[in-house]
């Protein structure tokens, strides 16, 4: 049995099909989606719709799929396209504002998701609900933190589910292990509750860290962070849409990287 991390597939179905042929992915294996399927490619769906019937496929939480989660529930709590005035709710963006902005991309998912029944809607929005966070697993002598971008400040065990942090939810997807110093309002001692992990994260395109093969495409970038905590970085820059994209996967058993380049 192999154990795979891959992260930042961003809408691109096609590379994510050719990964797992890649691999030779098969029923005896398992595979962690370290969080952003969706947004700036247009099959996003499409791959949250193939993770949600593999049994052997687990999504976790990244920061795209939190905002789809808070757009589509502002709309439905306000008007139906989520023009509630701003002053209304005191923000200058709203939840739909933010998901929608070009840098984040999150229309042509909402236009994909609209082209499906109500019914299926809802099986996706409460799939996302019911996911994790943080997943933390041994494998050998290594114990892996795997979640998108950050951590939490206290002990949780081996799983971290949405459900069950949302006020941690924003910090562990947008804040990142990359930046070498905790968040302003963290105190340093308390920084994280598993400081031996060896953490699996996402986010930041490894380009952005100077990870890159002779060719300039990404590469999984492993850093040693403060107090000697490991961060391995599979986001290779499906986001980027150029050459230098690739799909990463990790294999937690051994840790070889296989890649797969987005053209």
């Amino acid at each position: 049995m192999s154990i795979y991390a891959i992260s930042d597939i961003h809408g691109h179905y096609s590379t994510y099909k050719k990964l797992l042929e890649k691999i030779n992915f098969s029923e005896d294996d398992f595979l962690y989606v370290v969080g952003d399927v969706i947004d700036r490619g247009r099959d996003g769906i499409k791959i949250i719709q193939d993770i949600m019937q593999r049994p052997n496929v687990e999504l976790i939480l990244g920061n795209h799929e939190i905002m789809m989660i808070d757009a589509i529930d502002f709309m439905r709590k306000n008007d139906e396209e989520g023009k509630t005035k701003k002053s209304d709710i005191g923000e200058a963006f709203t939840p739909v504002d933010l998901w929608f902005h070009p840098a984040n991309g999150g229309r042509t998912t909402y236009n994909a998701l609209m082209k499906l029944e109500k019914e299926e809607q809802d099986k996706i929005i409460e799939f996302l609900k019911s996911l994790k966070l943080i997943k933390r697993l041994q494998i050998g002598d290594i114990t892996y933190h795997i979640s998108h971008s950050y951590s939490v400040g206290y002990k949780f065990g081996e799983d971290l589910y949405y459900k069950d942090a949302l006020v941690d939810a924003e910090s562990v997807v947008w804040d990142s292990l990359l930046d070498d110093r905790p968040p302003i309002d963290m105190l340093e001692y308390d920084w994280f509750a598993y400081p031996e992990d060896t953490y699996v994260v996402g986010h930041v395109f490894t380009q952005r860290l100077g990870c890159m093969d002779e060719k300039g495409r990404g590469m999984i970038c492993r850093i040693k962070r403060r107090g000697g905590i490991q961060v391995i970085d599979v986001d290779c820059g499906m986001a980027l849409n150029s050459k230098s994209s690739r799909l990463g996967a990790f294999c937690l058993n051994d840790q070889k990287e296989i890649y797969v380049t987005y053209k």
